[in-house]
């Protein structure tokens, strides 16, 4: 395969492995906009193959199954987020992550609301089917161990003691982040994102009031107070 760098003269020519992530890397592109436009039941293949520029074989030579594809798709796109995280500890403290969750929550489902669903649907896929589900899961202690020593060494580092151990907040961080993402892209104006601050600072043993900027009173309790 070759190919031409921007501003050169010269075309490149691709090593086969080099060739093989481009073809991958664009392979994951498409499907990206193939599951958001048909979700994932609806979604197929063929269907990313067509939007990719590539035949049918290409796919499966990268992907055995749709839920091989997806998992793909998830894993880059949790690496991504946990680059952020990762960027956002070395910066600052577990008390700055922590109140920033709530902007963290408006960017997700206001800029990317499709994937909200996706992930929701593909849970739904992962938990009527075995196989869907033994490889959504793999993997799964070995970051939910590697992340909880992440957190109980940064509570450690402010000195403060959370009632739950670094494994059981990174569940209920997960748990409690997608919940409210699902509510926000519902109905965002009855949802505060600083509800998600006050509360993972109650999990982390932290002062729920002391919060920057939080907002004591919900916006749905706004506006039933407004038409009673």
């Amino acid at each position: 395969m070759i190919d031409r760098p921007e501003g050169t003269e010269r075309p490149h020519r691709l090593t086969r492995e080099e060739a093989r992530r481009r073809t991958r890397e664009r392979l994951l592109n498409a499907a990206a906009v193939v599951f958001k436009q048909l979700g994932y039941s609806g979604a197929s293949l063929d269907a990313v193959a067509e939007a990719a520029g590539y035949t049918k074989g290409a796919v499966y030579s990268n992907f055995a199954t749709k839920a091989d594809l997806f998992i793909a798709l998830l894993e880059r796109y949790m690496e991504q987020e946990e680059a952020t995280q990762a960027g956002q500890f070395e910066s600052g403290t577990i008390e700055d992550f922590i109140d920033g969750l709530d902007r963290t929550l408006e960017h997700q489902t206001r800029t990317d609301p499709e994937w909200v669903l996706l992930q929701v649907e593909f849970f739904l896929a992962a938990a009527r089917d075995p196989a869907i589900q033994a490889k959504y899961l793999k993997g799964s202690e070995e970051m939910r161990q590697a992340s909880g020593q992440t957190l109980d060494a940064k509570l450690a580092e402010i000195g403060v003691k959370s009632p739950f151990s670094g494994r059981e907040l990174g569940i209920l961080l997960n748990a409690l982040g997608a919940g409210l993402a699902l509510n926000f892209h519902l109905e965002p104006e009855a949802l505060d994102p600083k509800l998600f601050v006050r509360a993972c600072r109650v999990l982390f043993g932290l002062d729920p009031n002391r919060a920057a900027g939080v907002q004591f009173t919900l916006k749905v309790q706004r506006r039933r107070k407004t038409s009673a």
